[in-house]
């Protein structure tokens, strides 16, 4: 499915108010396809939701080339007028994966252990996570692929 049609997706899907996932500080996670999610950037951390929206899907564009494991970022959403303001998000892996504080204590020290090695990684390509000290924010395990992604990119930093 190309950008323009994930747009049209979404959209439908917005229109008629289904679709929540999830929320954070930053924005509206909505589910697209099976694979795919929206985070609706209501937040400007950088300024204002546009900008958001583009720091973190250039950022995350850049961080899963260079292997850090992040969802895959598929591109940008917007501007789409679903309301009384222009409204922009990135389009992105959906990641089917458990908080961190519901794993058992093997799946939770593996979770430990690549949560240590992907803050190496990200330190030495120039950035901060988020707040860089709780492995607890914005990081899903997925116990299938026994793999811990880090989300929420808009709150890196470059260092």
């Amino acid at each position: 499915m190309d950008l323009a049609e994930l747009a049209d997706k979404a959209i439908h899907i917005l229109r008629r108010g289904k679709g929540y996932l999830d929320h954070g500080s930053d924005g509206i996670i909505y589910t697209v396809t099976e694979e795919v999610v929206l985070k609706l950037h209501t937040g400007s951390h950088h300024g204002s939701p546009k900008r958001s929206a583009q720091y973190e899907s250039e950022l995350g564009v850049e961080l899963y080339k260079k292997k850090v494991q992040v969802p895959q970022y598929l591109g940008l959403f917007g501007p789409a007028p679903l309301s009384h303001r222009e409204n922009w998000g990135v389009f992105m892996q959906r990641i089917n994966g458990l908080e961190l504080s519901s794993l058992s204590t093997v799946l939770h020290l593996e979770a430990h252990r690549q949560y240590q090695e992907q803050r190496s990684l990200i330190e030495k390509l120039g950035y901060e996570v988020g707040d860089g000290k709780n492995m607890y924010t914005n990081t899903l395990f997925d116990p299938r692929q026994k793999k811990l992604f880090l989300f929420d990119l808009v709150r890196w930093k470059r260092l």
